[in-house]
């Protein structure tokens, strides 16, 4: 195991939770909108539901090959209330996954690893946008 690699394989770990979490997350609301007037809104819920679980699936990825074991571990769900609630709670959890991106990306370049850090690059790119495209929501409902 490389240097520093537990250290990052905690941090990938953690980043797994929450991917973890925001899949069922996003699907529940994509279910749970279903009676909502825009059907672009609810198949929103569904496409970020999959970038989450490609997320997920390269960080399993990288943990393996850093030789750690992908957690199965979610971290906080939220479900429930009307659409605003829905994409409130997603903006939040956005919110939270580009916080600890941006803190992964220093690791992994502190631990001069610049594979996983273009890695969490990529995936902090699509929360970015992801968070861009609620608040876009959230502002027009």
């Amino acid at each position: 195991m490389p240097k520093g690699a537990k250290e990052l394989i905690d941090a990938l770990n953690e980043d797994i939770s929450y991917e973890l979490a925001a899949i069922i997350q996003y699907m529940w609301h994509h279910v749970m909108a279903s009676g909502v007037e825009s059907p672009a809104i609810i198949d929103r819920f569904r496409l970020v539901a999959m970038d989450e679980m490609r997320h997920a699936e390269m960080l399993a990825e990288r943990i393996d090959l850093l030789g750690g074991v992908p957690t199965t571990e979610l971290a906080a769900i939220q479900v429930g209330g009307d659409l605003k609630k829905m994409i409130r709670d997603d903006i939040a959890g956005e919110e939270l996954a580009v916080r600890l991106y941006k803190q992964h990306i220093k690791l992994a370049d502190g631990l001069d690893d610049p594979i996983s850090r273009r890695m969490l690059e990529d995936i902090l790119a699509d929360e970015e946008r992801h968070l861009h495209d609620w608040e876009t929501v959230l502002e027009r409902s």
